[in-house]
């Protein structure tokens, strides 16, 4: 089985990335769909979170 490309900071919790995290709201659905799976790269956010926290990148669970 292969393991989807997720943003490692996907649900974890508020503070990571709120993202996927209690209510989703419709700004949420709409960086999910754009950023959270396959482009997070791109995303400011997880840019912002893998500069903070760049041991925490391989210790977060990959989906």
């Amino acid at each position: 089985m292969a393991i989807a490309d997720i943003c490692p900071f996907y649900g974890k919790n508020d503070d990571y990335c709120d993202v996927g995290c209690g209510y989703i709201s419709t700004h949420d659905v709409n960086m999910i769909i754009r950023y959270c799976s396959g482009r997070h790269a791109e995303c400011v956010k997880y840019l912002e979170l893998a500069d903070r926290f760049p041991r925490e990148l391989d210790t977060l669970v990959k989906c």
